[in-house]
């Protein structure tokens, strides 16, 4: 018998990240058999505290018990073999291999020469097991010809078959139809008929409401509470995820001089991901852009773009009707995309500041072959002083740089480039306080120029301070349009995003 009602107990966890507190005494306690919700805004830390417990990420101090037992997790493997294991939101798979490969990978029963598969008795054990677990999948069937419903069912049955106690599932149901919903759902209750322990992280309330005995709210890196699911509705549930008041004072009226439409998108649609998107950015204007996790966003972007293909789509910038088949072809048109991911996409980290800053442009200092030294410098170091890159030298590399300063290379590659639509995607992504605060005022700037700016954003409070208008969406649609006087209530921003 457990010594302890609780299967995990996670007592004084805190985790940085380059400074950022990511996870700040993190205290939690949860109950075997049950259905655990954990909730919070984008970058309330439920990811993070989730890598710890199946050891993705170690935590820089506390301790997570396990059945009453102190436990160090090290690695995915470590976790799945004492009983804890994940379902991710991008489901982890071989598309090529069979149903029955892809659950018993490594695992499969053998010949007696040990190096060829039993194909039959493979197959065998397989029915076996998915009529043990009440799953209905053909064992013979490629992943790739599944269904995404069918795809998550077969990451669940290989979970199970690994005797897992802890199953955590990372927003399930985000590419699931209405009732591939109900049937997970009702899966998840026969789950814990087994005695299996559940942790669910979700945005979609009325599934919390619905399989969930219990409900952890995080805030910024912390837990606010826990609660039985009956102390709980939906306004209070909301409001402890966003609380600052739910309405923010916004400050004072952002000087701007909006002028025309400069690139507008009607009738975006990608099937399985998009629907109807339309969305429109006026010159000097800055557009926000707010979902939560698998809302579209970036992929409405991308779609834009050309770096991802769509159905249809109306785009037009300045009054003509194009189509990009590739961001080059985009940023000939001067749409000029900073990525998310700016050490992988944006910068090239062991490459002096100044290198980093002309090198789309270095035919402006090209004369028969040979590159003008002088003048590429002058421009990268005119471009870096305007944005106030704080640096020993230009020419130092740009890995050295805190994330700010990075990011505001990434921004002084296109400050002196005639860009009409500038797009950036949470610029301030693992930037701390301070630094923030500077970002917002280059964008503010490049407004003030008369680019039209989007800014794509997890977090509601930075979308509040430096826009004149947010977008929301939720579930590949655009569900509501808020001006800067409307925006003051958090509420209203979240709610929209969660379709309620």
């Amino acid at each position: 018998m457990p010594e302890t009602d609780y299967i995990i107990e996670i007592k004084g966890i805190n985790k940085a990240f380059g400074g950022v507190n990511a996870l700040k005494d993190i205290n939690l306690n949860i109950k075997r058999g049950t259905c655990h919700a954990i909730v919070g805004e984008n970058g309330a830390g439920k990811s993070t505290l989730m890598k710890i417990l199946t050891g993705v990420v170690k935590k820089d101090t506390g301790a997570v018990l396990y059945n009453g037992r102190d436990v160090n997790i090290n690695s995915i493997l470590q976790a799945e073999e004492m009983g804890i294991a994940i379902i991710p939101q991008e489901l982890s798979f071989v598309s090529y291999f069979t149903v029955a490969e892809n659950i018993f990978y490594g695992e499969e029963p053998t010949r007696k020469v040990k190096t060829f598969i039993d194909w039959k008795k493979l197959f065998k054990e397989c029915e076996e097991q998915l009529n043990e677990l009440k799953i209905n999948l053909p064992v013979k069937a490629k992943a790739s010809e599944l269904n995404v419903s069918d795809q998550q069912m077969m990451v669940i049955a290989r979970v199970l078959s690994k005797k897992a106690d802890i199953i955590i599932m990372d927003e399930p149901t985000a590419r699931l139809g209405h009732e591939e919903v109900q049937e997970l759902l009702d899966y998840i209750k026969y789950l814990q008929s087994l005695g299996k322990t559940i942790i669910y992280i979700s945005h979609r309330l009325e599934e919390i409401f619905a399989v969930c005995d219990t409900v952890t709210i995080m805030r910024d890196g912390q837990v606010i509470d826990t609660l039985p699911i009956g102390d709980l509705d939906n306004d209070k549930l909301i409001n402890m995820m966003v609380n600052r008041n739910t309405k923010i004072d916004i400050e004072v009226e952002r000087d701007s001089n909006i002028g025309d439409v400069v690139l507008s998108i009607e009738h975006l649609n990608k099937k399985g991901v998009l629907k109807d998107v339309s969305f429109y950015v006026r010159k000097g204007e800055i557009l926000g852009m707010f979902g939560l996790v698998g809302a579209g966003r970036t992929e409405a972007i991308r779609a834009v773009l050309g770096i991802d293909k769509c159905d249809s789509a109306k785009i037009v910038l300045e009054g003509k009707q194009v189509k990009f088949r590739n961001i080059g072809q985009a940023f000939d048109a001067g749409i000029v995309l900073v990525p998310e991911e700016r050490r992988k996409q944006g910068i090239l980290p062991n490459t002096p500041i100044y290198k980093n800053i002309s090198l789309g442009c270095l035919e402006n200092f090209e004369r028969f072959g040979l590159i003008n030294k002088k003048k590429e410098y002058e421009y990268a170091k005119e471009s870096a002083d305007m944005l106030n890159v704080a640096c020993s030298s230009i020419k130092q590399t740009v890995g050295s740089l805190s994330g700010g300063n990075q990011q505001k290379v990434v921004i002084s590659k296109y400050i002196n480039r005639n860009v009409k639509v500038f797009i950036l995607d949470e610029p301030t992504r693992g930037i701390d306080v301070g630094a923030k605060e500077q970002i917002y005022h280059v964008i503010e700037g490049l407004a003030k120029k008369g680019m039209a700016v989007i800014v794509v954003s997890s977090e509601i409070p930075e979308l509040q301070r430096i826009c004149d208008r947010i977008c929301v969406m939720s579930e590949g649609k655009m569900t509501s349009e808020i001006s800067r006087k409307e925006f003051i209530d958090s509420d209203k921003i979240l709610r929209n995003a969660i379709g309620i």
